[in-house]
């Protein structure tokens, strides 16, 4: 009898063992799949990241640029600004001209602020030839 305990309690060892085996494999294999999804995860956002910054590296670029020609253009306002005010000064006939006042039509225009949206115009316009607003239907 001693010998079938013996036996029956060292197969349920080794029946016991097989089992934490087979948990330990499932678990193995699900802790590589994870890591597996975790890798591909941290591909894609390192590839995300990438595009990201060689984006925003494109951007400073073209705005470096924009700030350069902003320069530029800046610089050559003042030249000519210069310009104009010496030619003013020096130039007695552009002096006469620039100290002549303006015809009353061409001051009219100067007295109002610059139109930005169709909008401006339209209120600007006389009653008697006003637009119709954007989106209005044929009448008949």
């Amino acid at each position: 009898m001693e010998l079938i305990g013996k036996i029956l309690i060292s197969a349920l060892l080794v029946g016991q063992m097989g089992l934490v085996i087979y948990e330990q494999y499932n678990d193995l294999k699900a802790a590589k799949s994870r890591i597996a999804e975790i890798e591909k995860e941290s591909r894609d956002s390192a590839d995300a990241l990438k595009t990201m910054m060689e984006a925003a590296t494109r951007k400073q670029k073209a705005a470096a640029k924009l700030e350069a020609e902003r320069d530029s253009i800046a610089a050559t306002l003042a030249e000519r600004e210069t310009l104009l005010e010496s030619l003013q000064h020096d130039d007695p006939t552009i002096r006469t001209w620039f100290d002549t006042p303006l015809p009353d039509a061409v001051a009219r225009l100067r007295e109002h602020p610059a139109a930005t949206r169709a909008d401006d115009y339209r209120q600007r316009l006389p009653g008697a030839h006003a637009l119709p607003a954007t989106g209005d239907g044929a009448k008949d």
